[in-house]
């Protein structure tokens, strides 16, 4: 991204680096929540078809549509909104998502929780076509990357301590408690948000060459998008299964499951940090990086699934490569798109959601098959992503000098 395009999405210089700070944290803790609170039927699948009374299939029906709301709202609700100024559409955005979760918390019957999932599904995809480009405003010349990554690393901790925290609370208070909770500290960020986090200029709505269908034309945008797709996609053809793919192939027991999960989501951290690190410098390159250690632990975790240190390693570089993905697939979707930050934003939120869809519908189609046929099944639409990301090359702009 150029010196001049940065320039005019850059917080005000008069903001101080320890105002900036306080708004990045803001956005972490916002992002720890809202995956989080997407997330939370998954642990609580149980209680909630057990209360509602209705199949834990039409609770886990809960998460599908959601992503599917997400990819299929992104782009034209962003498009819409285009012409606000960023931090009132933050706080709009997050005041929808709590508004959603308390709904779902106080939901007496499945249709209303569907009501509630919806609500925080249409906020969910504007948040995520927003959050990465603030953060970037509020990072000092070529630091974009870093502070994307201390903003997804809410990502990170919400896998590892949002999740099953919210899954033990639901088990002490009820499902509902656990939404509750959720709500509350998304409220508490929102108001964290109204004190702390710096406006950035008003950015008025981009012209129609640069709005949310010209953005796709922009070079090399379109095959980063079908990128994004295809890599979610694969992967979440082997998540949304990896319970009994390590529970069942792998022969872990069901307390070694929950730890390999949870170091999974350690690892997390790592992939999230180097990527924020390295990104900077080379984009191209640890995007294509990241990719192939992406593959190469699918490979991995196919060929070992029963020798358990191995699968082991597998699933910690699994958790590596998977978080460090966002951060450089986002980063290099920024610096494509430019000229039109919001609206790329957008159409890659869309992609990303629409590949969590499509790789749970994807592994439950492949059911006929052994579980541990996954991750080389998963691989038939990584490897195509890597050729897709690496045409992109041309198009990247030049690392700016440090």
């Amino acid at each position: 991204m150029s010196a001049p395009r940065l320039a005019e999405q850059a917080a005000p210089p008069t903001t101080s680096p320890r105002r900036r700070r306080a708004g990045l944290l803001v956005l972490a803790t916002t992002t720890f929540v809202v995956v989080t609170t997407e997330l939370l039927p998954v642990g609580l699948l149980t209680p909630i078809s057990d209360d509602l009374g209705v199949a834990r299939s039409q609770v886990g029906l809960l998460v599908t549509v959601y992503a599917f709301t997400v990819g299929l709202t992104a782009a034209p609700l962003t498009h819409w909104a285009a012409g606000w100024p960023r931090k009132r559409l933050y706080m709009t955005v997050s005041a929808i998502f709590s508004l959603g979760t308390v709904l779902s918390a106080a939901a007496e019957s499945y249709p209303v929780l569907a009501v509630g999932r919806f609500l925080c599904g249409m906020a969910h995809g504007v948040f995520w076509s927003i959050v990465a480009g603030y953060a970037a405003a509020l990072a000092p010349p070529g630091r974009s990357g870093r502070t994307t990554a201390a903003v997804f690393a809410g990502n990170s901790a919400a896998l590892v301590l949002g999740v099953p925290l919210g899954t033990v609370l639901g088990g002490v208070a009820g499902w509902r408690g656990a939404f509750c909770a959720a709500a509350a500290l998304g409220l508490g960020a929102l108001a964290a948000a109204q004190r702390l986090l710096p406006g950035i200029p008003h950015r008025p709505a981009p012209p129609r060459s640069t709005g949310l269908g010209g953005a796709l034309r922009l070079p090399g945008l379109r095959r980063m998008v079908t990128a994004t797709a295809l890599l979610v996609l694969g992967h979440f053809t082997v998540y949304t299964y990896v319970t009994p793919l390590l529970h069942d192939a792998a022969a872990f027991s069901e307390a070694a499951t929950g730890m390999l999960l949870a170091v999974y989501g350690l690892a997390g951290f790592l992939g999230t940090w180097l990527g924020g690190v390295l990104v900077d410098r080379r984009p191209h390159t640890v995007l294509l990086g990241t990719i192939a250690l992406m593959a190469g632990s699918l490979v991995l975790l196919g060929a070992s699934i029963r020798v358990q240190p191995l699968a082991v390693a597998a699933v910690a570089l699994w958790g590596v490569a998977f978080a460090a993905l966002p951060v450089t697939l986002q980063s290099g979707v920024l610096r494509l798109g430019a000229t039109a930050p919001d609206a790329a934003s957008s159409w890659y939120v869309s992609a990303f959601n629409l590949g969590i869809g499509g790789g749970a519908l994807a592994g439950g189609l492949l059911s006929t098959f052994p579980v541990e046929a996954l991750p080389w099944m998963a691989l038939i639409s990584v490897v195509p992503a890597f050729v897709v990301a690496w045409t992109t090359r041309a198009a990247f702009p030049p690392p700016q000098p440090r």
